[in-house]
């Protein structure tokens, strides 16, 4: 994990069943996968070095790769964590991550850009699930404004979307633009993650 003591991801009700090593982890998702499909997302610099080190999880996997503009990402983050560590932004991980799958696979992964998802979310969906050949379901776009139990652990990261009925267009915020431009630490986050945005980008579906 790239982050240490001094610098932990603030968390709300944290719940003491759920298994927190990656060993643990991967093992309920493998377990989760014999009764039927099981979609999972993270943080790729959660744990960027056991994933790129452990093959035969990535190989049992369709792995898509959800990008954000890096503005974005680094303003939502810095509202939660101001004292979060570069690394938090996660571009640079998800990139060496994506160049891991696409030299284990010998084929370039499926890349989904944010914005797109957010300004045509049944287009990019059905697109998607043709992709992975399994069906789409309308009713998928919508759902009950709460927070599901798996939530409480980050709730705090997730305000918006427990509040939500289904996926929307952030409104840009020139105030925030503005406190972007101000504060050097957050540009010189931008300018070390962009590139490995850009490149992802580039192969967006």
């Amino acid at each position: 994990m790239a982050f240490g003591p001094e610098s932990t991801i603030p968390s709300d009700e944290w719940d003491e069943q759920l298994p927190r090593t990656y060993q643990d982890i991967k093992d309920t998702l493998l377990d989760a996968r014999q009764r039927g499909h099981v979609f999972h997302k993270d943080m790729c610099y959660h744990c960027e070095d056991e994933l790129k080190n452990d093959a035969q999880f990535l190989l049992q996997h369709t792995n898509i790769f959800l990008i954000r503009e890096p503005i974005d990402s680094i303003l939502s983050h810095h509202s939660i964590f101001p004292d979060m560590p570069l690394e938090a932004i996660g571009h640079k991980a998800m990139y060496e991550v994506f160049c891991a799958v696409t030299k284990l696979t010998g084929a370039v992964p499926y890349v989904i850009n944010a914005d797109d998802l957010a300004n045509n979310p049944e287009h990019v969906i059905r697109k998607l699930c043709d992709y992975l050949n399994i069906e789409f379901f309308s009713e998928s776009l919508s759902w009950q404004p709460e927070c599901p139990q798996q939530w409480k652990t980050w709730r705090n990261w997730h305000v918006a979307a427990e509040q939500s009925a289904h996926i929307i267009k952030p409104i840009e915020k020139e105030a925030d633009m503005a406190h972007f431009n101000q504060v050097p630490k957050l540009r010189a986050f931008y300018d070390f993650h962009r590139p490995y945005y850009e490149r992802m980008n580039a192969f967006r579906q």
